[in-house]
């Protein structure tokens, strides 16, 4: 992964101690993918929360939106009670990601309602 990236998932996670990294990043740091730019950065709350919780400089009154773009990055929300997370050791600090598993059964639910969706498809 970048260093630019992961400092900033670092920095992120600093500010946002209850969330946790998922999807195709948290796949990739844990080596179960290769290596590729990410599009998004997913986010995970246990709590319900709304994105400008996390990025309160860019609420914009009446938008129900669960993504947000924000120091370069688009970052996705899903709100899981049941999220669990492992640490990850890195050069910045210590990262909070989604388990493989989780991001899995994730990817494997979506592409039953999205048949078509290639990144999920190769992902698993």
């Amino acid at each position: 992964m970048e260093n630019f990236i992961l400092h900033k998932l670092i920095v992120f996670q600093n500010k946002n101690p209850n969330l946790y990294i998922g999807g195709s990043v948290s796949l990739i740091l844990q080596k179960y993918i290769p290596y590729r730019i990410p599009k998004d950065i997913d986010i995970v709350s246990k709590e319900r929360i709304h994105i400008y919780d996390i990025f309160p400089k860019n609420k914009e009154k009446n938008k129900r939106i669960k993504h947000m773009s924000e120091n370069g990055l688009i970052w996705d929300l899903f709100i899981n009670p049941k999220a669990e997370y492992i640490e990850f050791v890195t050069e910045f600090g210590i990262l909070k990601l989604s388990p493989i598993e989780e991001i899995l059964e994730w990817k494997r639910k979506w592409l039953v309602k999205d048949p078509s969706n290639i990144k999920h498809k190769q992902d698993l």
